[in-house]
């Protein structure tokens, strides 16, 4: 394993570099990579055991928990961590929150604390930590033998900024592009998006996107744009916050190899979309950032359909009220380029019929033809299926399925479901989530997309697991 940028080295001189070979499991797959959030791991389930009956409601069809985090230096026990006296280092807290699998055998998972201390984040506060990206071998998280171990990842980078979220790598495997959501020590506060260079092993360049004009409520007297910009100690610490709204706080990023490449970023801060020039961005042009295109409110997903033409966007909630939204937006990725203001061509309701039920849209996923999109409804404890040629025509029967799950005894109250994703046959939707700081309350519901019933379930998948990837046919 190797640890990037001399602040990560710093930290974790006591790391072991380990190389190996892969032994063989006995898994049939496909295979899920769960982030675990809290749990600072990736835990990898095997979808065939899962849909076995006999495993449903239990842990049966995980394979390994992978962590994802470097050992780091404890904290002078003196100070605060008398729980580690006597020990010289231990695991960084780290915050999963996402993870990708472009080709190539090598997944991608986005660390929301990056090297925090367990001190911090157990603090209350989950937010404004420095990012990393952490690059593990798929293959090596399917031995069981490297259960809860650093043995799987190749590279820790720094991501350039604080409590990050989206990423995308580039087609050719050059780089990675990392959006960071939050500033230093506070929730608001992001404009900066990291690129990496993973042939050089290193973060080469720091963009900065465009500071928003303040949000939809009224700010308070001192707390213009401007102000907050020359003095951070007005940024708002945590939402909600009626001074939110002034920088973009992108979320999530998704790619499009149209016009030679783009990539559209979700901003939760300024409720709209960015629309980047990859190729400007990556040879540090001043003009990578082309337009924008508002949505409902706070957009944190985003996926680009597969014939690239389209984006779809949740717009979760509102950072400035704490009002949680009820939409998703489909963006022409065309008009989007084309600086046209009719760029997002549906606002589609999701999870509710009531325009003001709250569900809480979090992520979502196309499905592998294109035709349909998937949406996990946070608060509403439900999943849609939308028909994307009915939403695009403005069918307002483009929902075709309403899904709802269910929690499972000991963990929680709530299913609180957050992650998607489809399997490489288009037949099942995998959907991750969970209570917060419920003790093994993550949960992984399988959808069988034919009949549009939950044909399986996993317990113990992590801490308020966020978003998933899925390897293998």
């Amino acid at each position: 394993m190797k640890i990037r940028s001399a602040a990560i080295c710093a930290l974790a001189a006591a790391v072991a570099f380990f190389a190996f070979g892969v032994n063989s499991v006995s898994a049939a797959g496909p295979f899920a990579l769960v982030t675990g959030r809290r749990d600072p791991r990736v835990i990898v389930i095997d979808l065939s055991k899962a849909l076995n009956p006999a495993n449903n409601g239990t842990s049966a069809a995980i394979i390994s928990r992978v962590r994802v985090s470097p050992d780091i230096p404890a904290i002078d026990p003196a100070r605060s961590d008398a729980k580690f006296i006597g020990v010289n280092v231990l695991p960084a807290q780290a915050l999963p929150n996402n993870i990708i699998l472009p080709p190539g055998g090598k997944a991608y998972v986005v660390d929301h604390a990056g090297i925090a201390r367990p001190v911090d984040v157990e603090s209350g506060n989950p937010h404004g930590y420095p990012g990393a990206l952490t690059v593990i071998d798929v293959a090596r998280t399917l031995d069981a033998t490297n259960n809860d171990t650093l043995r799987p990842v190749d590279a820790i980078y720094l991501t350039g900024g604080w409590g990050p979220a989206g990423v995308v790598v580039t087609p050719d495997n050059k780089y990675a592009l990392v959006a960071n959501s939050e500033g230093a020590g506070n929730e608001d506060g992001a404009v900066e998006i990291g690129v990496i260079d993973l042939q050089r092993h290193t973060l080469v360049r720091v963009l900065r996107q465009a500071m928003g004009k303040g949000g939809k409520v009224q700010q308070t007297a001192g707390h213009s744009c401007a102000q907050m910009q020359l003095n951070p100690a007005l940024i708002p610490h945590a939402s909600p916050d009626a001074n939110w709204g002034c920088f973009p706080d992108a979320n999530g990023l998704a790619y499009t190899a149209r016009h030679g490449g783009y990539m559209f970023s979700a901003n939760e801060g300024t409720h709209d979309v960015s629309v980047i020039n990859v190729t400007k961005a990556l040879a540090g042009s001043t003009d990578w950032e082309t337009f924008r295109v508002p949505v409902e409110r706070g957009p944190w997903a985003i996926a680009a359909s597969p014939d690239g033409k389209l984006m779809a966007v949740t717009d979760r909630d509102s950072d400035e009220t704490d009002q949680p939204g009820q939409y998703i937006s489909l963006i022409d990725v065309e008009k989007a380029i084309a600086k046209r203001p009719d760029a997002e061509v549906r606002r589609q309701l999701v999870g509710t019929d009531d325009p003001n039920g709250g569900s809480h849209p979090f992520s979502l996923a196309f499905t592998p033809d294109g035709s349909r999109i998937v949406v996990a409804n946070d608060l509403a404890g439900n999943v849609s299926v939308i028909d994307v040629a009915k939403a695009v025509g403005g069918d307002p029967k483009s929902e075709i399925a309403r899904v709802a799950v269910d929690a499972p005894p000991n963990a929680g109250s709530k299913p609180r479901p957050r992650g998607v994703a489809i399997t490489a046959d288009g037949r099942y939707a995998a959907i991750s989530g969970g209570a917060p700081n419920t003790k093994s309350g993550g949960t992984l519901w399988l959808i069988d997309l034919r009949t549009f019933k939950v044909v399986g379930t996993v317990t113990g998948v992590g801490n308020e697991p966020y978003l998933l990837t899925i390897a293998g046919s």
